[in-house]
């Protein structure tokens, strides 16, 4: 493989490889020698990453080849960045996708709106976890305003943007450590197109994933405000940007929305699944329709076929919460 090739694998949402990884995308690893020799790369924490004269020459190779991408910048947690390209590569490797199309984003940014302060997400109860947010004053508006069941309409993201703006309602980020969307059958499809579509989200199953840290001695109320932007999230799509058909494609066929937390090792997702099962439908309770699961790198490093389906491989690799 030409150095250029590889050098190019160093974008802005894949910052840290190492040998393996590049065997596991396919490249020579040797190849990174190269790299290195020329300065372009440099070695940190067992793989590699941009040098500053990689990033120039990243630029200069990428306008060559007509590439629209950004180079790498320095990764501030290298651990977090190799676990998340070795799972995007390992879930590209895992299956074929049923005659249809599969697309893997590490670490893509999204938003949604409103962004609520915690006190306003969820309270903590002797009994439990009580969620705050589906009954807030502006959640109820943006219900109203855009209520699920109409035909998408152009003129939504304007009313939206109008909305916001008047209101001043707070916008979040909500970054999962990857997103898996899955088209089956695309013939069936590509003809389908909704004008509100934002996120390209339209007859797709979707998988946002998120690495969880310290399992051992993580409480479960740590998981809160990520499942709360994750519900937040999916009541935008549901009401403004797909209304009738984010659950229900328009095929009438189920397009499914799955939440995964993700560890190391088989014995991390014991513990994890041994703590969060009691509370599975509580914590899946405001993103509903959806389920959850848990996965492991070890899982999937163990997997060694290419499955024919999304759902085959994610059935082999992973155990549901909430089934």
């Amino acid at each position: 493989m030409s150095l250029e090739t590889v050098l190019l694998l160093f974008d802005r949402k894949r910052p840290f490889w190492t040998a393996e990884l590049l065997e596991l995308a396919g490249e020579d690893p040797s190849t990174a020698d190269g790299l290195e020799k020329k300065g372009l790369i440099l070695r940190r924490d067992g793989g590699f990453v941009l040098s500053d004269a990689g990033r120039e020459r990243f630029k200069q190779w990428a306008a060559e080849s007509w590439l629209d991408t950004e180079p790498a910048q320095d990764p501030m947690d290298t651990d977090l960045e190799k676990k998340r390209l070795e799972t995007a590569l390992r879930f590209d490797a895992g299956f074929r996708g049923f005659h249809g199309t599969k697309q893997i984003f590490i670490a893509p940014e999204l938003w949604f709106f409103p962004d609520l302060q915690v006190d306003r997400l969820y309270d903590i109860t002797p009994g439990g976890v009580r969620w705050l947010f589906p009954s807030d004053p502006l959640v109820e508006e943006l219900i109203k305003k855009f209520p699920r069941q109409r035909q998408p309409d152009p003129q939504d993201l304007d009313t939206l943007e109008e909305w916001v703006r008047e209101r001043q309602i707070p916008t979040g980020t909500f970054v999962p450590d990857l997103l898996c969307l899955n088209q089956c059958d695309y013939a069936y499809y590509w003809r389908h197109s909704v004008p509100t579509d934002r996120f390209g989200f339209l007859n797709k199953d979707r998988l946002f994933l998120r690495f969880a840290r310290d399992v051992e001695s993580m409480m479960p109320v740590e998981l809160l405000p990520d499942i709360a932007k994750f519900s937040l999230f999916l009541l935008d799509n549901r009401q403004v940007y797909l209304p009738g058909c984010f659950d229900i494609d328009t095929q009438e066929q189920t397009a499914f929305t799955w939440w995964f937390w993700a560890v190391e090792t088989r014995d991390e997702a014991k513990v994890l699944l041994h703590k969060l099962r009691p509370l599975a439908d509580l914590l899946a309770a405001p993103a509903m329709p959806t389920d959850l699961w848990v996965i492991s790198l070890e899982d999937l490093r163990a997997y060694d076929e290419k499955a024919e389906s999304f759902y085959e491989f994610v059935d082999a690799v992973a155990e549901c919460l909430t089934r």
